[in-house]
């Protein structure tokens, strides 16, 4: 049987979607450290393009006053953020998509099925590259992102993988300080998944959490 040829368009610009449920809270603060770490590591004339949506978006609403006061604690902003609702032709068009959840992963791949081949959730797609070589490092960002994504699929068949789930939870509702919990998670798991999607840090970091050497294995 002959491999499904692979339906997404072929350019320079790299473009990641992160999603949660609401696209209020997680997605949009994932969307603007990765997009953060993409400048901090790659060379200003290339394009990349993080976005982020939810699965149920509450459509033109901006984030919650909590995650923008977390995004501005690290020098980011979701003062224009306004939330938007997956579709299939933004998902199709991806070179990686990153979900907080396993729901969320799922109702994608029912979306466009070929997308549960670069579709992770974030603490999965960092368990995965813990267990990945380095990659050619020559390789142009997307070719990087595209190689990296594919590489994380097969390694799901070998890379063990814990009992719990492997979802970044949703603070909404809760504490204030639940808010800054998740900050800090994404932030450490985005930090993570950004040296190996873009490389090491070409310019000083705005950002004052730096990810563990392995967040599976912290000596804590």
């Amino acid at each position: 049987m002959s491999a499904v040829p692979d339906p997404r368009p072929f350019d320079e610009t790299t473009q990641v979607l992160v999603v949660c449920t609401a696209n209020i809270v997680r997605s949009p603060f994932g969307e603007a450290v990765l997009q953060h770490e993409a400048s901090r590591r790659l060379d200003p004339s290339v394009q990349v393009w993080v976005q982020s949506a939810g699965v149920n978006g509450l459509v033109g609403e901006p984030a919650v006053e909590a995650m923008r006061e977390e995004a501005a604690a690290r020098g980011l902003s979701l003062e224009r953020h306004r939330a938007q609702a997956v579709e299939r032709q933004l998902v199709e068009r991806m070179d990686l998509v990153l979900c907080m959840t396993e729901r969320h992963r799922a109702k994608l791949a029912k979306v466009t099925p070929y997308a549960s081949r670069y579709t992770f959730t974030l603490k999965e797609f960092v368990r995965l590259l813990e267990a990945l070589k380095p990659l050619d490092p020559t390789l142009t960002p997307r070719e990087r992102v595209r190689l990296l994504a594919r590489v994380a699929h097969g390694a799901r068949a070998y890379v063990a993988r814990p009992g719990d789930k492997e979802d970044v939870t949703d603070p909404i509702g809760g504490p204030r300080e639940g808010y800054a919990e998740i900050a800090r998670e994404i932030t450490a798991l985005t930090m993570f998944a950004a040296e190996g999607l873009f490389g090491p840090v070409r310019r000083p970091p705005s950002a004052p959490v730096d990810p563990p050497e392995s967040l599976f294995d912290d000596p804590r």
